[in-house]
């Protein structure tokens, strides 16, 4: 017994130094936020032939050496592209045109980039039009219990359902603050996605509690 108790007062004293720690790392250096999350430049360019996306990525490493990039496809006759790119230079501007040109035997300048500077996203913004949708749907959900599960105190069931999906996800927060886990939309879905399997598995498991004291 007394070491559950010992492993249990360790896991709380973890919990504890993580979410802390979580809240200093995002105090003094925020989130670590993924390229299209934070500043960067946009280059779309129309080469007129097929844009083979994997060769264009191959030109985009050799251009931009460890800077991080992201290469998509544009329009439905696929012959142009989009690069993501966290700067570029005017000497990586004449060399991406360079290879691009060479390798797909186009005649491009540097005046056909389409260049746009893009600022960093507010992940506040981002994660805010998610606040309201989540909020009915919780708030849905709770009536619901009140009314399913009366016989096994619904309030306490409720209250139990809301602290422990906020502590989860505080502690998943805090993880990826904690081991700079780059934010992006896709992160935000998971993060959203664990909340309503949570609240699904709290409703499960009252529903199997309920028909214990029905039985």
């Amino acid at each position: 017994m007394d070491t559950r108790k010992n492993s249990g007062k360790i896991v709380i004293l973890g919990i504890i130094l993580l979410i802390v720690a979580g809240i200093i790392v995002v105090a003094l250096k925020g989130f670590n936020v993924s390229l299209m999350f934070g500043k960067h430049e946009t280059i779309n360019i129309k080469l007129d032939v097929d844009a083979d996306i994997k060769k264009v990525r191959e030109i985009c490493k050799e251009t931009f050496g460890s800077k991080n990039f992201i290469v998509k496809g544009l329009e439905v006759f696929g012959d142009s592209v989009q690069i993501n790119v966290a700067s570029i230079t005017d000497e990586e501007k004449n060399t991406l045109i360079e290879k691009l040109n060479e390798g797909f035997g186009i005649q491009k300048t540097v005046e056909n980039l389409n260049i746009k500077s893009v600022s960093n996203k507010r992940i506040r913004d981002v994660v805010k039009p998610y606040i309201m949708p989540m909020i009915i749907a919780y708030i849905i959900v709770c009536i619901y219990m009140l009314i399913r599960f009366s016989k096994i105190n619904a309030v306490k069931q409720i209250i139990n359902s809301i602290w422990k999906m906020i502590l989860l996800e505080a502690i998943l927060v805090s993880a990826i603050a904690v081991m700079r886990i780059a934010v992006s939309d896709l992160l935000i879905s998971i993060l959203i996605l664990i909340a309503v399997v949570h609240l699904s598995y709290r409703v499960a498991v009252c529903e199997q509690e309920r028909a214990k004291i029905e039985e």
